[in-house]
């Protein structure tokens, strides 16, 4: 009997822990209107990506991050 209410106890413990908010429908229309202004949004972005936010707001960041530099990349190789 202790030891069940010891591993809910702990599992209780873990789920906080490993608990994250979630990202409102408002904060993403604002971070994707944010993203959308030129030069802003590479100052956004990497705020985004390296800053202590939500982990999906993290995740975000970097990708869009990757995306834009895979979109460098293919720009310059086919404008020579």
């Amino acid at each position: 009997m202790e030891q069940h209410k010891q591993d809910q106890s702990q599992h209780q413990e873990q789920a906080l822990t490993n608990h994250h908010d979630e990202v409102s429908i408002m904060t993403w229309i604002f971070i994707l209107i944010l993203t959308a202004i030129p030069f802003i949004n590479l100052i956004a972005l990497l705020v985004m990506a390296f800053g202590a936010f939500n982990p999906n707001i993290n995740n975000f960041g970097k990708a869009v991050l990757i995306l834009m530099a895979i979109g460098i990349i293919i720009g310059i190789l086919t404008a020579f």
